[in-house]
């Protein structure tokens, strides 16, 4: 499956300041994150950005100067510093691993928004048919080759291997998830996860199934139970936890950032004048 182009713009790497030789600043990235784009609702072709990542990569940042890594329209890349932004997490689940922050990068920047109806509701799902099987596509931080000079996501294949009609356990607790056949990697954390849907012609629409929570262990007290006894670690089973889309819906759409993009818009109107007003 070829994956479109854009895919791979939405995503940049987040991290912490690191004193390089020479007294350079660098990076020491945490995760991935990228960014989605809320229509306003009265402003025609105006977007409200922001930034998604995991909640657990956005608590190794919090309170600190962290740093997000774009590329740039010139073909290198820069780093712009998070310093005293807000996080904002699910308003009523604490478990819900799913952060964000408002971030509109300047224009000399080289990115793409993931717009909020390409979020696949559960309505979605039952009308397309989309399920266990479907081919996903999760792009994100690499983080034994990330790039020097550029960001360089990395693209991970896989297929749904199960939509559980229970909560999923995991380090935050039990949390509502899709369990999807991919190795998760540490640097994938907060990555978006794609899904698209089987057609008769094999090569359906693509739609945001979710952001990548991790990997799913089985843990070192389980390994004989499994017939593993040389591991002297966890095991990683190759079955990567997805947060579904609709729980970023519910933090973007949490009364207090609601009411904000709403006054924004209210604002913005009284500031332009209208065609009879010209």
């Amino acid at each position: 499956m070829r994956v479109p182009d854009e895919v791979r713009q939405c995503v940049v790497f987040i991290g912490l300041p690191a004193s390089l030789r020479r007294g350079q600043l660098g990076i020491r990235f945490k995760g991935t994150a990228f960014f989605v784009g809320v229509p306003s609702e009265s402003i025609p072709g105006m977007d409200y950005v922001y930034l998604v990542t995991a909640k657990h990569v956005a608590k190794s940042l919090e309170g600190q100067s962290f740093l997000v890594r774009l590329n740039t329209k010139d073909g290198g890349s820069a780093m712009l510093m998070g310093e005293g932004t807000r996080w904002w997490y699910h308003p009523t689940d604490a478990s819900v691993d799913v952060a964000l922050i408002t971030f509109a990068p300047p224009p000399e920047f080289d990115y793409k928004r993931i717009q909020s109806s390409m979020f696949l509701s559960e309505e979605m799902m039952r009308a397309k048919g989309i399920g266990a099987g479907d081919e996903v596509f999760i792009t994100g931080l690499f983080a034994q080759l990330s790039g020097s000079a550029r960001n360089l996501p990395v693209v991970r294949m896989g297929n749904i291997a199960m939509i559980p009609e229970e909560p999923v356990p995991t380090g935050m607790g039990d949390i509502e998830a899709y369990l999807v056949e991919a190795r998760s990697i540490g640097g994938l954390s907060g990555s978006p996860a794609f899904v698209r849907e089987t057609t008769s012609s094999g090569m359906g629409s693509f739609h945001l199934l979710g952001l990548m929570h991790g990997h799913w262990d089985i843990p070192v007290k389980s390994r004989t139970v499994i017939g593993n006894t040389y591991s002297a670690g966890a095991i990683n089973t190759g079955i990567a936890i997805v947060v579904p889309a609709k729980k970023i819906l519910e933090v973007l759409n949490q009364p207090e950032l609601f009411l904000a993009r709403r006054t924004e818009d209210e604002q913005m109107r009284r500031e332009t004048p209208t065609q009879d007003e010209r």
